[in-house]
């Protein structure tokens, strides 16, 4: 029975989970791929994510079919928004506790079927496993479509079902529907092309009735029966021969990996099926993180809006009382040379309002050992001092006489040194006085903690590190001033030579095209180098030109040229409607050359790139125009992945750096886009959005 699409406002996730993708996403560095990794644990959240990406208010040509590219389609920021909104109505809904066992078990059987489903993908060569995932994992959505309105209702009839069949028939008797058919028709509402509704609505029938079906039908319905809590029965061992011809000692195997994979999953979220305790604890947390967030939006606000140092330091006095009830604290900054650590003072909210006490006067230079401040520092990590001993025992005590100092000024009978980071830079260390009634506060706000460390750090570099930053760079901006000065001298001369060939051969000759594109391409190679020469922001002087014609010229380059000499086929796939770049078309350039260049060296003789553009893409509200180069090659390490845009993360063999993936994520940082990567056996895949 058809039902109109229901809203995925109020559809209940894991509090465990829920954590995870907050903590993922505070984090100074919040990476994609581990965002990713989490949300595609969880089917509510990636119910709500795709949801959004193909409603009417984000509707574009191309839908979101995966989760990777609805989070790269709507970007950290609305996703921190729909998470955020979703843990607020959860913690306060009525799924807070009583829901718990059936969560659990939905979503250790959701992710069980869909890595079944991915793998039966591979295994049998669908076109697209991530697709064959999703399907896997929201096959039995519905049953959290008919959690969230009928509530206890619908527990009874789950809990009393004895097996899927009839579950599906009290769900007919019941509500009149079934969780099949809800979740098909949510997915229906998305207008995605293709089959993944029809995978949803059938992953029940009978074994008999799919065998001739559509290949992701029959990958979900076999991955819906090997999922099943009880195990594996003969029904599904004949039907995995059936329909795909595996053996049973296959099968078996899988679903024992399978269901390792899933329980580590478990592990390392907290999750035990059956006890109270656990979850009750885990939504506690998500209390404690969402009562968190909402004092760092207010902390960030009131530290960057201190317009001098004194009033950041009022900021600080504030921020650590009302958070973490510290009142005594210092806070040491490193000078510009990165030599000296010196205090400045952050008395109690007491003292400062009395403003009688003495500014502290401390100064130390960064070395190993000659405190637990530089300590901190220096190794990049909160470093808690042992309490000092009392009397005869004193003079035995590990502290040096300016940590013993430090203890006295903060009236504390430990002190907690948390090191202040910004990005690469260090800014300096934050030094909390601890007494009994405070305890450490890493045991039990360490995520706060970490997070006000973050905040504190930024809006001291704001105030004292940023004028620092241009002089700074004076001695090296001298010597690439001479580099570029002698390597513009070889380029002029190429590029003469170049005018006089193209005389010599004539206006009507059929390689003045190629050789006036290789001028370009020296012409651009020589605004890099000016670029590094003056490095101060730079007002837009690119010319316009359709991305269509870009992408064009540098493939007719690199076809004649790197593709022909290493036996790789070129392909383009364009967008009719070719948008036109009013900006930043050097630095286009150089990425999509970088992007080509790094899949062709990648690639064995023989091997297939395929660049394609889109016109119009619309992320946050904003319009991007988007071109992708996909090889088939087979796919990136597990390891270069993690530290992809990291220099040195190259995979083509000796004599190359693997630097042009980061300078390609510098140059898409700098006009405002976003690069993202796909990659598995069947090739990779690099997706730039170019802000039009």
């Amino acid at each position: 029975m058809a039902t109109d699409s229901p809203a995925t406002e109020q559809l209940p996730s894991l509090p465990q989970v829920l954590i995870r993708i907050l903590d993922s996403i505070q984090s100074e560095r919040a990476d994609f791929q581990k965002l990713a990794e989490i949300v595609r644990q969880d089917a509510a959240v990636a119910t709500r994510l795709i949801s959004v990406a193909n409603s009417s208010f984000y509707r574009r040509a191309a839908q979101c079919e995966s989760v990777e590219r609805a989070l790269l389609f709507l970007g950290t920021d609305t996703v921190k928004t729909i998470v955020i909104t979703a843990s607020i109505k959860q913690f306060y809904s009525r799924f807070s506790s009583r829901n718990q066992p059936f969560l659990t078990a939905f979503w250790r059987r959701s992710l069980i079927s869909a890595n079944f489903a991915h793998i039966l993908a591979n295994l049998t060569s669908y076109r697209a496993p991530e697709e064959a995932y999703l399907s896997g994992l929201l096959m039995d959505m519905g049953q959290l479509l008919l959690l969230s309105r009928h509530g206890q209702t619908y527990l009874d009839v789950w809990n009393a079902a004895a097996d899927d069949r009839d579950l599906l028939a009290q769900e007919q008797q019941h509500f009149q529907c079934t969780h099949a058919e809800l979740a098909a028709d949510l997915i229906e509402g998305w207008k995605i092309a293709g089959f993944m509704a029809d995978a949803v609505r059938y992953h029940h029938e009978s074994s008999a009735s799919i065998q001739d079906a559509q290949h992701l039908v029959k990958i979900v319905n076999l991955a819906s029966q090997l999922s099943t809590p009880g195990g594996i029965g003969d029904e599904a061992v004949a039907q995995a021969d059936q329909l795909f011809g595996l053996t049973e000692a296959l099968t078996h195997e899988l679903r024992v990996r399978i269901a390792a994979d899933v329980e580590r999953m478990a592990a390392n979220l907290n999750i035990d099926i059956g006890s109270d305790t656990q979850q009750q604890a885990a939504q506690d947390l998500l209390g404690e993180r969402l009562a968190e967030i909402g004092q760092l939006g207010q902390i960030s606000a009131d530290l960057w809006r201190s317009e001098s140092l004194a009033a950041l330091e009022q900021a600080v006095i504030r921020t650590l009382y009302l958070t973490l009830e510290i009142e005594h604290s210092l806070l040491f900054v490193l000078d510009a040379a990165g030599e000296q650590l010196t205090a400045f003072g952050i008395e109690s909210s007491e003292a400062a309002a009395r403003q009688t006490d003495a500014k502290p006067d401390f100064a130390l230079p960064l070395a190993s050992g000659r405190s637990l401040v530089s300590d901190a520092l220096l190794n990049r990590e909160s470093t808690l001092g042992p309490q000092p001993a009392i009397g005869a025992d004193a003079r035995a005590t590990p502290l040096s006489v300016l940590d013993r100092q430090l203890l006295k000024q903060c009236r504390a009978q430990q002190l907690l040194c948390v090191p202040l980071l910004h990005g690469d830079k260090s800014i300096g260390v934050l030094v909390l006085g601890l007494t009994v009634s405070t305890g450490d506060p890493r045991a039990q706000r360490g995520t706060l903690l970490r997070a006000l460390a973050q905040e504190i750090a930024g809006a001291v570099y704001h105030h004292t590190h940023a004028a620092d930053d241009f002089s700074a760079t004076q001695p090296l901006q001298q010597r690439i001033r001479e580099a570029v000065h002698e390597a513009s001298n070889p380029l002029s001369i190429i590029r003469n030579y170049l005018e006089m060939l193209r005389l010599k051969l004539g206006d009507e000759h059929q390689v003045n095209t190629d050789l006036t594109l290789i001028k370009e391409e020296i012409d651009r190679v020589g605004s890099i180098l000016l670029r590094l020469r003056d490095p101060a922001p730079e007002s837009e002087t690119d010319s316009a030109l359709s991305l269509n014609r870009l992408i064009e010229d540098i493939a007719r380059i690199l076809d004649q040229s790197l593709c022909a000499t290493h036996q790789i086929t070129l392909t383009l796939q364009l967008d009719e409607n070719s948008p036109l770049l009013r900006a930043h078309v050097t630095q286009v350039k150089q990425i999509l050359t970088n992007l080509l260049k790094n899949a062709v060296e990648a690639l064995p003789p023989g091997g297939h790139i395929t660049v394609s553009s889109e016109a119009d893409v619309v992320v946050n509200g904003r319009h991007f125009a988007s071109f992708s180069v996909a090889d088939n090659g087979s796919g990136l390490p597990e390891a270069v992945m993690k530290h992809l845009f990291t220099p040195v993360s190259s995979t083509k063999g000796g004599g190359h750096s693997g630097l042009g993936l980061s300078i390609c994520k510098k140059l898409v940082d700098e006009i405002g886009g976003t690069i993202a990567c796909r990659s598995n056996k069947r090739g990779t895949q690099f997706q730039v959005m170019i802000p039009i």
